[in-house]
């Protein structure tokens, strides 16, 4: 694609975009260094994308049809030049059969194997002959109908015009410079009527510039036609990244920023698909309410914070899951089996927890750190019961442990 064609598709492709993002704009507010990622790998995207779209030039397919149908219109003219070229006649066959017909089979054997851009030039290099070569019989013949013979050429840049459909910079390099040969053909050549000269040159000039406004018309209409489809592509996967990114905020707790009770629920109701075994841990904050009322509720939820961001690395150290499943409560499944993994992970999360020397200046066992207590429970590969049964006995572990003098696990 030329690059005036580029640049004029890019700045359809700037002004959608940017309308787009207005309509966007309460959407994407408030996503800050995400929403700025966002945007410049979508431009980056969006200008490779539009680059690679252009370069998809017709198929060698049916650039080889084309020359095929091309090759045996041309040759059609051989019997017009028996009557209008009849002084050389035998050299006009010979130059189309045994120069253009060669060269054009080499053509058709070469486009499928030449990487686009040397397949254009080479397109460009045959239409060159194909349009050079009826000018120069014109020329060489001293036969008074001669001169009819260029209404050949306007068919020829016509073909690669639109047909071939050249690049609009190639086909106006080819047209400007078939142009400038046939009037140099027409003004020079002797023995041509001078009454036809003017007539000559007005058919010329008019059928080569509708070749060309022809080819510029469906360069323009194609470029209109991809802005269209890419733009409608484009929304497409807008909205269904939007959509991920609101779904992902619906199964997220606004809080701690790791899975809320939703996003769980998802989880136990697909877990037995793919894993023999479940252990889930019921995790709750010993003494927060305390710890609110001494040190007041931000404080809370920065506690909250820290502790939901160990769990979470508790549970991706063991390729489990963790949510919070409400106020200081929250969840762990992993796939272990209850019996030679659930007093492991139990007894090392609660210490997890308490190595973080979070200050607990309220507790009234003289502690003085955040601790958790944990129930937990488990299903093996035989037990495909409700999941969420496993909740309700990992609770009623959890409050065993709790009972028991927190900072402690229990099984349920």
């Amino acid at each position: 694609m030329s690059g005036a064609s580029f640049g004029w598709v890019a700045r359809c492709a700037r002004q959608k975009s940017l309308m787009a993002g207005d309509r966007n704009d309460n959407a994407c507010r408030g996503t800050g260094k995400r929403a700025a990622g966002l945007a410049v790998a979508d431009a980056t995207r969006d200008r490779t994308g539009l680059r690679a779209g252009f370069r998809r030039r017709p198929c060698a397919a049916h650039l080889r049809h084309a020359i095929i149908v091309g090759l045996i219109v041309y040759n059609i003219y051989n019997l017009t030049s028996l009557y209008l070229m009849a002084d050389i006649q035998p050299f006009t066959v010979a130059m189309r059969l045994f120069v253009l017909v060669p060269g054009s089979l080499a053509i058709f054997w070469l486009v499928p194997r030449l990487p686009p851009v040397f397949r254009e030039i080479l397109l460009l290099q045959g239409m060159f002959v194909a349009s050079l070569l009826p000018l120069f019989l014109l020329y060489l013949s001293a036969s008074p109908y001669a001169s009819y013979t260029l209404g050949e050429l306007p068919l020829v840049l016509l073909f690669g015009n639109m047909l071939l459909v050249l690049r609009f910079r190639l086909a106006l390099i080819f047209t400007f410079v078939t142009c400038l040969a046939a009037l140099w053909v027409i003004h020079t050549k002797p023995g041509l009527d001078p009454n036809l000269i003017f007539p000559l040159t007005v058919q010329a000039i008019t059928g080569l510039f509708f070749t060309l406004y022809g080819n510029w018309h469906f360069e323009r209409q194609r470029c209109l036609s991809y802005v269209a489809q890419y733009d409608a592509q484009n929304r497409a996967d807008q909205a269904e990244r939007i959509g991920d990114e609101l779904r992902d905020l619906t199964r997220t707790d606004a809080l701690t920023g790791i899975a809320n009770r939703r996003h769980l629920e998802e989880v136990l109701s697909g877990w037995r698909t793919g894993h023999d075994a479940m252990l889930l841990l019921m995790v709750d904050v010993d003494h927060f309410k305390a710890y609110n009322d001494r040190l007041g509720h931000v404080a809370g939820d920065e506690a909250l914070r820290r502790i939901a961001a160990t769990l979470k690395a508790f549970a991706d150290r063991h390729d489990g899951f963790v949510a919070r499943y409400g106020g200081e409560e929250f969840t762990l499944v992993f796939s272990a089996d209850v019996e030679t993994g659930g007093a492991f992970l139990a007894d090392r999360l609660v210490r997890t927890v308490r190595e973080l020397g979070l200050p607990h200046p309220a507790r009234p066992d003289g502690l003085f750190v955040v601790t958790v207590s944990a129930g937990y429970a488990g299903a093996g590969e035989a037990d495909r019961g409700n999941p969420l049964e496993l909740v309700t006995r990992a609770d009623e572990a959890l409050y065993a442990a709790k009972s028991a003098g927190r900072n402690r696990s229990k099984a349920g």
